[in-house]
């Protein structure tokens, strides 16, 4: 893990503000502060002065529901922060030089960091506007043919075989075949006819009868979703995806079989399910916590341990990465903002790091600049990478 890299100032700001306000964070933003807070002296004097004093942390969370990036707006901070020091100087009794180095560690990290927020760096220029993040959209198509585009609403198919769009009906109360399908910059929710809910991430598709009759719940999955099954223990749930086939009667589990990842992964959150293959149709059975991987051309699951989180934060808009590689990285780039990623000079990197999926591709990329120490360059809708 690259920690020099990773603990920018970028980072560990809004997170500090979480730790301040109460709120609870992921096991990874844990890991990101608790490493941060022992990398020197400084941080760990920035970090007990912010959790022991209640005016310094209000301090922080002021100026960040401010939403501050002026010149004034910094210098003020810095003004408050100067007064705090002569403050605390007084009442606590500790060396100049620590005083010195706690509020100008604090002030400094402050100011870097919202003096950058909403700056692209001079490394990252668009030759054309930025480029917007996706959002929830999707096309359904139906075996008679009917084609309907989803935006906005969310879309849920009742027991009777008809489909809804919002409170809308969009389908005959008849049993057919349904493909529901994002493109690149979109994702969807929907829920299926027996109130399976499902997440389809960026150019994805999912394939079900309107109607589940029979002693099965069977779908087709390609590309990556999320699902949370609803229990049925007469007629189990079944998953088709490139080579490999998941049953399971009701949990949660997420898979991506994206063909240009190489294998596929199958994460499971709750519950219990049965992997088998096309070639080997011996099961594998997973427990809550464990992936199992199939790599293409491979009739073998290998089964590890993993943080499920980071498996699963692209339902809560958030890109996760743990240990993963950047050409993974890139391709959910490309998937999420429509763009193409110049892979000719890929390095060999690892990314630890939470970004959100919310913001634009430049500010994307300006962390992952921090992180990683590459350079990347935006020409239209093409990426192209810089050591």
């Amino acid at each position: 893990m690259d920690e020099q890299r990773i603990f920018e100032e970028q980072f560990i700001v809004p997170l500090l503000t979480k730790s301040v306000r109460g709120e609870e964070l992921t096991s990874l933003e844990k890991q990101t502060v608790d490493i941060w807070v022992k990398k020197n002296p400084s941080n760990r004097a920035v970090y007990d002065q912010l959790k022991n004093n209640e005016q310094l942390a209000k301090d922080l969370v002021d100026f960040d529901s401010a939403q501050s990036t002026t010149e004034d707006s910094l210098k003020k901070l810095h003004e408050i922060l100067k007064k705090r020091q002569s403050h605390y100087k007084r009442v606590v009794v500790w060396t100049s030089a620590a005083a010195v180095l706690l509020f100008f560690s604090l002030s400094l990290l402050l100011y870097r960091y919202y003096q950058s927020r909403n700056v692209i760096d001079e490394t990252v220029k668009m030759v054309i506007a930025d480029i917007d993040p996706g959002k929830d959209q999707a096309t359904l198509s139906f075996a008679d043919g009917k084609t309907v585009s989803l935006n906005g609403k969310e879309l849920k198919t009742n027991n009777d075989g008809i489909s809804y769009l919002g409170d809308k009906a969009i389908s005959e109360n008849t049993n057919q075949m349904a493909t529901l399908s994002t493109p690149r910059k979109g994702q969807y929710k929907t829920t299926l006819p027996d109130g399976t809910k499902v997440w389809l991430n960026a150019e994805s598709s999912l394939k079900y009868p309107t109607q589940f009759t029979g002693n099965e719940r069977s779908v087709e999955l390609k590309g990556e979703g999320y699902f949370e099954v609803a229990h049925n223990a007469n007629k189990p749930f079944i998953v088709k995806s490139g080579d490999q086939q998941l049953k399971v009667l009701g949990t949660k589990f997420n898979i991506n079989s994206y063909e240009n990842e190489g294998a596929i992964l199958t994460t499971l959150v709750s519950g219990s399910i049965e992997l088998t293959n096309t070639q080997n149709t011996m099961p594998v059975k997973l427990k809550p916590g464990q992936q199992g991987k199939l790599l293409s051309l491979s009739s073998i699951f290998f089964v590890d341990n993993v943080d499920t989180e980071v498996f699963t934060a692209w339902t809560a808009n958030e890109f996760q990465f743990q240990g993963t590689s950047i050409g993974e990285v890139l391709r959910q780039l490309e998937r999420w903002y429509d763009v193409d990623v110049d892979y000719s000079n890929l390095p060999k990197r690892k990314v630890n790091g939470t970004i959100s999926k919310e913001k634009k591709l430049s500010s994307v990329l300006y962390a992952l600049e921090k992180i990683t120490d590459l350079k990347f360059k935006v020409i239209g809708r093409r990426i192209e990478i810089k050591e």
